[in-house]
C-alpha cells in the first residue's frame, strides 16, 4: 500500500507548523530569559510582547506563503499549538531557569568585575568633581565679596559727589547755569 504524494505533503506541512511553534516558543523563552537578567517595567515588556507578536504574524504568514501558497488551514494552526504546547511542556521550564540563571549569574559577574576594574576612574571622577565644586564655590565667594567691594565703593563715590556738588545731591552747581 502506497501513500499518496499529497497525504505526505500535508503530513511535512502539519510537522513543519508544530517546528514553527517549538520555534516561536523558544525564540519568547530568549525574551523571557531577557526580562529575568534586565527588569523592565510594564510599558516595555508590553512593547516587547507587541513587537514579538507582529514578527510571529510576519513569520507565520511567510512560511504560510512559502509552503502552502498562502492558505491557511485549520491544522497548520492546531500544529503550531502542539509544538508549542509539547515545547512550553519539557523542555522550556528548565531552559528558561537554568540558562537564565546561568546568564544572570555571568551579568552580575561582570557587573563586578566592572565596578572593581571602574573603581579608579569612579574615585577620579568624584576627585575632580569635588575640586570642580570647590573652585566654583571659590570663585562664588570671590565674586560676592568683589560686588560688596564694589557696592561700597559706588556709595562712597556717589556721597563724596553730593557733598562736593551740593546739599542736595544735584550733580551741577546752581552757578553752572
Amino acid at each position: 500500500m502506497e501513500i499518496s504524494s499529497e497525504i505526505l505533503n500535508e503530513v511535512r506541512l502539519f510537522a513543519n507548523s508544530v517546528v514553527l511553534g517549538v520555534g516561536l516558543t523558544f525564540l519568547y523563552d530568549g525574551w523571557l530569559i531577557c526580562r529575568k537578567v534586565f527588569k523592565h517595567n510594564n510599558l516595555w515588556i508590553s512593547l516587547e510582547d507587541l513587537s514579538f507578536w507582529f514578527f510571529t504574524a510576519v513569520v507565520v504568514f511567510l512560511a504560510l506563503r512559502e509552503q502552502n501558497n498562502g492558505v491557511l488551514r485549520w491544522f497548520l494552526i492546531i500544529g503550531a499549538g502542539v509544538g508549542m504546547l509539547l515545547y512550553k511542556n519539557s523542555v522550556s521550564p528548565f531552559y528558561v531557569k537554568w540558562f537564565g540563571d546561568a546568564i544572570l549569574h555571568i551579568v552580575v559577574y561582570i557587573k563586578r568585575m566592572a565596578y572593581f576594574v571602574f573603581k579608579p576612574v569612579r574615585i577620579a571622577k568624584n576627585h575632580v568633581k569635588s575640586g570642580f565644586f570647590k573652585a566654583n564655590n571659590g570663585i562664588k565667594k570671590v565674586t560676592i565679596i568683589l560686588k560688596n567691594k564694589l557696592t561700597v565703593c559706588i556709595k562712597w563715590f556717589t556721597i563724596a559727589l553730593c557733598k562736593h556738588n551740593g546739599q542736595n545731591g544735584d550733580l551741577h552747581n546752581e552757578e553752572d547755569f
